[in-house]
């Protein structure tokens, strides 16, 4: 039964696994760079003490049991930027592959880190994040598509004759696959979210196949192309789209667990989920949230995908390099192309006195997979790329295979590579039957292990999931401030521009998804507007301007509107409630 587990859903191909890391290594980086925006001033706003929630008192109060954040120690806006400048360049190396299984565990931390200094608007898109974190830091990442790879047979291999480069000797003995109870725990919690997501939609807007519609017509989330389709929606759009949601999402279950017929249900789930989330995301934003279903999509690419791919690359050109075997730039260039040769669309000849000019590297790098949309950059960089090609060389020297690790610490590491995935996925399991209230109450358990609790606290996978569930919202929510300067004039200082009271009547605003939150839970967080009335003081100060501008008193103010219905484009029921302004809070 044990065996039968691992290979039917504790397996994936070590391509599939590169593939993936360098997938979620690009959604660390961009989400860091969208959340920071781009290190200027939403890095201020969500992660400085000049912000909306300074360090001291997140550590003072937290928000939830298990807070915790390596960022708490950095509280100015040059130091927050030195530290995130530090998680940049952490997840640059774990999406090379570069040291990989130590960049695993410091993405892991990062983006913890990241994630809990400003968890007050946390979401689906960062749970799932942390969910992948947390779940592939058990699996080995770092077999193909790294730099870890490559550097080790570069120095294993030495060979730089057209028989040795032909022979591709490194992919002797190279995994094929990576087996272990993490890739189980990773797509179980994934089938999970889909299914407590499907039967959770038990709403009016779900039946009646108006979820959409609504949707489209929520402000704060609606990207251009929602403003474009919503005012010219036809009658049979949203409920298409609605009832497609329910099927996809109830069919992903299946799809991901079945242990039969894989090479045809893992690629099904592929483009369910890309299908799927690829949609949302062009119509609303919702943060990493469709990103990170996508990105975990890549690791059901089966070896049948593979195949089919390199199907494909028969059809890209072949192309004979020839090189002088007595130059070592020669040598190296060619055993490092013959490496990124997966197409096999490479020969290799030895021409004493050879010379590669930039238009000759140009048409080789068209001939290997991936790489012939950057051979334009090839004449620009080739003098560049020349004394890269010699550092590594010089970098790289044979040697070796490193000896074997003693047998403790290979025990230890296999223990560990079991034990957490159990540990993790038990955790997993009773916070599914505790937080989801579609579970029977007699399935759900009244009491566990504290351990339990630490690891869902601690690493921030909650388990509830009920995304636009059961309803989707028929309300759309916006703060408006309303701040008197000192030459009388009114301004909002969240856009800088005068307060606009019916801004609920022409949107969409196109926020980012902190700002998104911030204006729907703000009025839920009492004891946090102090700490907002002082922001946005200091974010008009910030910028620099003559005294008669300064601030003198300021409100603060909720719009609620309800959304039109199906067949209409008119926002109703528009009411405005004062929050607070600068009295006693």
């Amino acid at each position: 039964m044990w065996k039968f587990v691992l290979e039917r859903w504790g397996t994936l191909d070590t391509r599939t696994l590169g593939l993936f890391r360098i997938g979620f290594g690009l959604l660390l980086i961009s989400n860091l760079l969208d959340r920071t925006g781009f290190f200027g001033d939403d890095l201020v706003s969500f992660y400085s003490n000049d912000g909306i929630w300074p360090n001291h008192y997140a550590l003072f109060l937290p928000p939830t049991p298990g807070y915790w954040s390596l960022l708490s120690g950095f509280s100015t806006p040059t130091e927050v930027r030195l530290a995130m400048l530090a998680i940049l360049a952490i997840y640059v190396a774990y999406t090379l592959g570069l040291y990989t299984r130590v960049m695993q565990v410091l993405a892991l931390l990062a983006l913890e880190s990241v994630n809990f200094r400003f968890l007050l608007p946390q979401h689906g898109g960062t749970v799932v994040m942390n969910i992948i974190a947390l779940w592939t830091v058990f699996i080995p990442l770092g077999d193909r598509f790294s730099l870890d790879a490559l550097f080790a047979s570069l120095r294993q291999h030495p060979g730089a004759t057209s028989d040795a480069l032909a022979r591709r000797e490194w992919l002797e003995g190279r995994a094929a696959t990576r087996s272990g109870l993490a890739v189980f725990g990773l797509f179980f919690n994934f089938a999970a979210i889909y299914f407590f997501n499907t039967v959770h939609k038990l709403g009016a807007s779900w039946r009646d196949g108006s979820a959409v519609h609504y949707l489209l017509w929520q402000n704060r989330m609606a990207t251009h192309l929602a403003e474009f389709v919503r005012l010219h929606e036809p009658a049979f759009l949203s409920p298409a789209l609605t009832f497609g949601t329910l099927v996809i999402e109830g069919s992903l279950v299946v799809l991901l667990l079945s242990p039969f017929f894989q090479e045809k249900t893992r690629p099904a789930a592929l483009a369910c989920i890309w299908g799927l989330h690829g949609g949302i995301a062009l119509m609303t934003t919702l943060g990493p949230f469709s990103y990170s279903m996508m990105t975990f999509g890549l690791l059901t690419v089966t070896p049948g995908l593979w195949a089919w791919l390199e199907r494909r690359w028969d059809k890209l050109p072949t192309v004979t390099v020839r090189f002088d075997g007595a130059s070592a730039l020669h040598r190296f260039g060619v055993r490092l192309l013959a490496r990124l040769d997966l197409g096999r669309r490479l020969s290799f000849e030895d021409v004493p006195g050879a010379r590669l000019a930039a238009g000759e590297v140009t048409a080789i790098m068209k001939a290997l997979p991936g790489w012939r949309f950057f051979a334009f950059l090839v004449p620009a960089l080739f003098p560049t790329l020349r004394w890269a090609l010699l550092t590594l060389d010089a970098q790289l020297t044979p040697r070796p295979a490193p000896p074997r690790a003693p047998p403790f610490v290979e025990q230890l590491a296999a223990a560990t590579r079991t034990v957490g995935p159990v540990l993790v996925l038990l955790a997993v399991i009773s916070q599914l039957l505790m937080e989801n209230w579609s579970v029977p109450p007699e399935l759900k358990p009244a009491t566990r292990p504290q351990w339990m609790t630490d690891i869902i606290n601690y690493w921030q996978v909650p388990q509830g999931w009920s995304m636009f569930a059961p309803d989707v919202p028929k309300q759309d929510t916006r703060l408006v401030v309303d701040a008197t300067l000192a030459d009388g004039t009114h301004v909002d200082p969240l856009t800088e521009a005068p307060p606009d009271f019916e801004a609920l009547e022409h949107g969409p605003w196109f926020m980012n998804q902190h700002w998104c939150e911030v204006h729907a839970r703000m009025p839920g967080w009492r004891h946090h507007w102090r700490n907002f009335r002082d922001y946005l003081y200091r974010r008009h100060a910030a910028r620099g301007l003559p005294p008669e501008k300064n601030i003198v008193s300021l409100e603060v103010f909720k719009l609620v509107g309800d959304m039109p219905p199906p067949g209409s484009t008119v926002v109703t029921n528009v009411k405005r409630e004062r929050l607070f302004g600068d009295g006693p809070l």
